[in-house]
């Protein structure tokens, strides 16, 4: 309830309402109707989202998702391929691979807040600035990628990640991509 908002308030209101019901519509068009609370995309949507497949698909779930940021989660496993000969009786997660899992959940946030549909465009690193690694990932890890929006001009993204394993970062990276739409042969 407002009393003598204004035009200008009652505008931005409208906005804030209108950014809702796209964020709803969107994850509903992906989610097809998940049931958990904690979850804004599960598996399912995001491989309908991304075109990563294994094992190259380095996002599991997607539980936090606003129009600057969001955060996915990747559980780390001993069956992941990487770990064969990354290394024998010590396996490290990859750093390059850490990257670029930040970089396909910062793809499903740039997908989504565009304007059309996500499968009519491809997400392409431009840049990777500042990557530093702070602790190992090993198997039984739980990757979760925080993601903020820092600009978006003329379809270039530019993106600050950081990764957590239990509260502690464990990299961090700044990403510059870019949305190229996809051919159509």
């Amino acid at each position: 309830m407002a009393m003598r908002p204004g035009h200008a308030s009652n505008i931005a209101f409208a906005r804030q309402i209108q950014e809702k019901l796209k964020k709803k519509k969107r994850i509903k068009q992906y989610q097809n109707g998940s049931s958990a609370s904690n979850v804004v995309f599960d598996i399912n949507a995001i491989q309908r989202i991304l075109p990563h497949r294994y094992p190259f698909l380095l996002v599991d779930r997607i539980t936090e998702f606003t129009e600057n940021s969001i955060t996915g989660i990747k559980n780390v496993t001993i069956n992941e391929p990487f770990f064969v000969g990354h290394f024998d009786g010590g396996p490290i997660m990859p750093g390059v691979l850490q990257v670029e899992a930040m970089g396909q959940v910062g793809g499903i946030l740039l997908l989504n807040i565009i304007d059309g549909q996500p499968e009519e465009y491809w997400v392409y690193f431009l840049a990777i600035d500042k990557v530093r690694f702070k602790k190992p990932v090993v198997p039984g890890d739980q990757l979760v990628f925080k993601l903020t929006l820092d600009s978006l001009k003329r379809g270039i993204c530019k993106m600050t990640g950081k990764a957590y394993v239990d509260g502690q970062l464990a990299s961090e990276a700044e990403l510059v991509a870019s949305l190229v739409k996809k051919n159509k042969a």
